[in-house]
C-alpha cells in the first residue's frame, strides 16, 4: 500500500510540474495614456482609494499579480477571472466609452455593490482589504449615482 501511495504522489507532483509550462493566457497590462477614469474624472480621494483596493485588481489595466496568480492551476482562474472582469467593466480604458456607456456601467457599479456581487467573495478571502464596510459600499454607489447624473448634464 504505501509503494502504490508514493507512485500516486510522485505522479502527482510531476503533473503538478508539467502543468506549470501550460501558459494560464494570464492578460497583460496595457495601460493607455489618457483613458484611466482616474486621468478622467475627478473622484474623491476615500472613493479613489475603495476603487483601488477593492475593484482596480481585475478592472483595469494596472492589475497586481499576486504569487499565486504564477501558479498553475490557480492561474488560469485568475486569468479568467480578469478577462471577464475586464469584459465587464476596464477602468484602464474608461475614456473609450461613450456617455451612454458610463452611465450604464456606473447604475451596474452601484447594482453590483449594493448587491454585494462585488467585490468577489473569493477575492475578499485572498485580500482583505478589498472587503467593502456598508458605509464604503454606499461612498461607491454614492459616487457612482453622481457622477452618472454630472455625465447627463
Amino acid at each position: 500500500m504505501k509503494k502504490y501511495f508514493k507512485l500516486l504522489l510522485i505522479i502527482l507532483l510531476v503533473a503538478f510540474a508539467i502543468i506549470q509550462f501550460i501558459p494560464s493566457g494570464r492578460p497583460a497590462n496595457q495601460p493607455v495614456a489618457g483613458q484611466d477614469v482616474f486621468e478622467i474624472v475627478e473622484i474623491p480621494a476615500e472613493v479613489g482609494s475603495l476603487l483601488k483596493n477593492a475593484c482596480y485588481d481585475c478592472h483595469s489595466q494596472s492589475v497586481k499579480y499576486p504569487w499565486y496568480s504564477y501558479v498553475a492551476p490557480v492561474s488560469w482562474l485568475v486569468a479568467r477571472d480578469v478577462n471577464m472582469a475586464r469584459e465587464h467593466l476596464d477602468f484602464g480604458k474608461w475614456g473609450e466609452l461613450t456617455k451612454r456607456k458610463q452611465i450604464k456601467v456606473l447604475g451596474e457599479i452601484a447594482e453590483e455593490v449594493e448587491d454585494r456581487n462585488m467585490p468577489m467573495e473569493i477575492y475578499i478571502r485572498m485580500h482583505s482589504e478589498a472587503k467593502l464596510t456598508d458605509k464604503q459600499r454606499e461612498l461607491i454607489i454614492n459616487w457612482s449615482e453622481q457622477l452618472a447624473e454630472k455625465i447627463l448634464e
